[in-house]
């Protein structure tokens, strides 16, 4: 059921060895430019005590609960009552906002896109885990009118008075399917143009950030990327609307050379004929137990084609088990089923990542951890599942 626990303070704190960093990243004075969320590992200390005075701030703004709640036909005056009262006291993220980067190790690199009605920050949990084990997460946020709500800054006047021109969600039709595809498109045209700024800053083409403006404190810098990222082993993931843009830009850019798909939503793509026959990287499908649907399923098996290609479904999880919302308000959808406790559950999630990645991007990380918790909640995952729920 949907709750609220009050004595929360912050999302789950990420395990690995490295406290997670992050930092937004906005390039262009235009809509057409690229709007992210890095997270990335720091070389700060442990604490026995978490300061939260220096990790980021989570909770959504006014804007955000707004579009959330024209995106999930309740009126905004709802949604930010409800938000008044959860919120009673502020929730944190356990990153360092701007901290400076380790390059200790080249850095493996995920793009990672977000679902319908979410943005650049909504999957910490999964974002802070991956930094904590030293990869660099780009998380996007995209300006299709399928975020929740973002912006852009038009001139350096506007950055400097803080005068935003917001792209609010955009109500489709849920089966439109001629829209959602346009949308899906534009999404992995998004997704490219951050990966052709990942190769370039490597290469040692360092782009203006238009909001160093607001940061002009932080010691995090771009520069300090420069010959630190590993090209040879670019990975993708999307959650949902996200998984969909994955497959699509996993088609079309053999510079990505694995795909992570979080319950992908696959309708919008059910007229590109050629993205499962583009498609060749290794792929893992993660499905939650109420995502696993059959014209999905019926959709996602065609990927599945060869030992590097990957389905599995977490019992007991809903489709929100794979952000961050789950942490904060509980569950609110499926009401009656019995559920996964959500750190549980994003755990088993994290964990089946990190091994993909590890057998797919060379990563050397120490994962046992992880591997342990997969071990014990094993009854919870269903490998290779193909069939619908009944």
């Amino acid at each position: 059921m949907w709750f609220f626990n009050k004595k929360l303070t912050h999302l789950p704190k990420a395990q690995g060895k490295y406290i997670p960093g992050c930092i937004d990243v906005m390039l262009d004075y235009s809509k057409e430019g690229i709007f992210m969320r890095l997270f990335y590992p720091t070389s700060a200390k442990h604490e026995e005590k978490p300061n939260y005075s220096k990790w980021t701030l989570w909770t959504p703004d006014d804007n955000t609960i707004e579009g959330i709640a024209r995106a999930i036909f309740i009126k905004p005056f709802i949604l930010r009552f409800l938000a008044r009262w959860c919120y009673a006291t502020k929730v944190y993220s356990p990153t360092l906002y701007g901290e400076k980067v380790n390059t200790e190790n080249k850095l493996k690199c995920i793009i990672l896109s977000h679902g319908y009605s979410s943005n650049r920050y909504f999957y910490s949990v999964i974002c802070n885990e991956l930094a904590s084990r030293g990869y660099l997460v780009a998380a996007i946020e995209h300006r299709d009118e399928s975020s929740c709500y973002t912006y852009y800054y038009s001139s350096k006047e506007n950055v400097e008075n803080d005068v935003k021109t917001p792209v609010n969600v955009r109500h489709i039709h849920v089966g439109h399917y001629t829209e959602r595809n346009k949308q899906v498109n534009y999404r992995a045209e998004e997704c490219s143009k951050l990966l052709d700024f990942l190769i370039n800053l490597n290469n040692g083409e360092v782009p203006f950030n238009i909001l160093d403006d607001l940061n002009k404190d932080l010691d995090f810098k771009l520069s300090d990327l420069v010959g630190h990222l590993d090209m040879d082993s670019l990975s993708i993931a999307g959650h949902s609307f996200g998984g969909a843009t994955a497959l699509l830009i996993l088609s079309r850019r053999k510079e990505l050379k694995q795909g992570i798909l979080l319950d992908p939503w696959m309708f919008s793509l059910k007229g590109e004929k050629c993205v499962v026959e583009d498609t060749t990287q290794p792929l893992l499908f993660i499905n939650t137990q109420t995502f696993h649907i059959f014209a999905n399923v019926r959709a996602m098996e065609k990927y599945l084609t060869n030992d590097d290609r990957q389905m599995f479904t977490i019992v007991g999880t809903t489709h929100e088990s794979q952000t961050d919302s789950v942490h904060i308000i509980g569950y609110w959808l499926n009401w009656f089923m019995k559920k996964l406790q959500p750190k549980v559950a994003i755990d088993i999630n994290n964990a089946l990542m990190l091994r993909f990645l590890k057998q797919h991007a060379g990563h050397v990380d120490n994962i046992e951890d992880m591997e342990k918790c997969l071990e014990v909640e094993r009854t919870n995952v269903i490998a290779g599942l193909t069939r619908p729920w009944a």
